[in-house]
């Protein structure tokens, strides 16, 4: 006889959702006939989310926790899951596990308490793109531009955040100050990496699980209605 508890279980590795407790776990697309380099963000990560976010949202409004343990992946897809939770109704909560590399460090800033584990590091780069030998070279030229704007769109959304942060408080930095800031660490360093305490200095999270401020998994949504 299957009871309630295998159902949940069942449901949390099946479809990455605990609906009792409104939690998410936003991880790659996981085939056990893939090679575990290949997990990255994908289309199948982001209608998982996205599946779960829309269920979740419209059985009411009580906030949502996304444990997040995802590296880089699809620019495009990352968006999706941006927008996703950035549009939620209900207020998300992400919780960021292991690392928080490339398009998955901008999915974390779409939340509207961003939380990261004590030895959790996240790494900002600007994205890439790659064309073919058979490519037109007009869409090199379309390709070019369009990544063009998808730079300033990254530098946007973390001068945004970076706004609020304690480094600005300090140096009193207007944004067009904060943004060439980030854009000059992008440059010099291609590969930003930056520590758990850092990212909160920064402003491209809101605190370290552990810490006074957020001691428990359990507190953090207490904490956000709150807000």
């Amino acid at each position: 006889m299957i009871n309630d508890n295998d159902t949940e279980l069942s449901n949390i590795h099946t479809f990455n959702i605990d609906d009792a407790s409104r939690e998410i776990y936003l991880h790659p697309y996981i085939d056990s006939l893939e090679e575990p380099s290949e997990a990255t963000i994908d289309f199948r990560c982001a209608v998982n989310l996205e599946k779960n976010i829309r269920y979740l949202d419209s059985k009411s409004i009580e906030p949502i926790l996304i444990h997040m343990h995802l590296p880089g992946g699809n620019w495009e897809d990352a968006l999706g899951m941006y927008d996703c939770i950035k549009l939620c109704k209900s207020r998300v909560i992400i919780l960021a596990y292991g690392k928080v590399e490339s398009s998955s460090s901008i999915i974390l800033q779409s939340a509207g308490l961003r939380i990261l584990m004590p030895n959790t590091y996240v790494l900002i780069h600007y994205g890439s793109f790659g064309l073919t030998e058979s490519d037109h070279p007009g869409t090199a030229i379309s390709h070019a531009h369009w990544n063009e704007k998808e730079l300033d769109k990254t530098l946007n959304i973390f001068t945004d955040k970076c706004m609020e942060s304690q480094l600005v408080k300090e140096k009193k930095w207007k944004r067009l100050i904060t943004k060439k800031h980030i854009a000059g660490q992008l440059r010099s360093k291609s590969d930003w990496i930056l520590s758990a305490e850092e990212a909160v200095y920064y402003g491209f999270a809101d605190g370290v699980l552990g810490t006074k401020k957020f001691p428990n998994i359990d507190y953090l949504k207490t904490f956000i209605k709150k807000q």
